[in-house]
């Protein structure tokens, strides 16, 4: 049976994806910024921002709109720089993590892959 996830601060019941207490609001460990989920519309980029601050994803939704009817391209900047800095899950690597990886090659310590010649 599975225990049940408990805030680090006030020892409350949560649920398994909160990543703040709602009772005392407290930050809980391994609690990693990403998209994935359920309620993504288009990036993710407003529910990961709503699930970080624990708002209703709607209203970050709004706000974004409405930001954007004010101010002009800005906010379109900062909504992809978040989602190219965010992974798109708890595990994932983020857009620019994985393009770095790509262009810089494999991780020094892993072995590339070997292969057998055959003569």
């Amino acid at each position: 049976m599975d225990t049940p996830k408990r805030c680090v601060a006030c020892a409350m019941d949560l649920r398994d994806e909160a990543t703040r207490c709602p009772h005392c609001r407290a930050v809980q460990p391994g609690a990693v910024m990403h998209r994935g989920g359920e309620g993504r519309t288009l990036l993710g980029v407003c529910l990961a921002v709503s699930r970080q601050f624990g708002l209703d994803v709607a209203l970050v939704r709004v706000a974004f709109v409405l930001a954007l009817a004010a101010a002009g391209g800005a906010p379109l900047l900062v909504y992809l720089l978040l989602w190219a800095f965010t992974p798109p899950s708890a595990i994932g690597r983020a857009p620019v993590q994985r393009v770095v990886e790509w262009v810089t090659g494999p991780a020094e310590g892993s072995a590339e892959p070997k292969v057998e010649r055959r003569v």
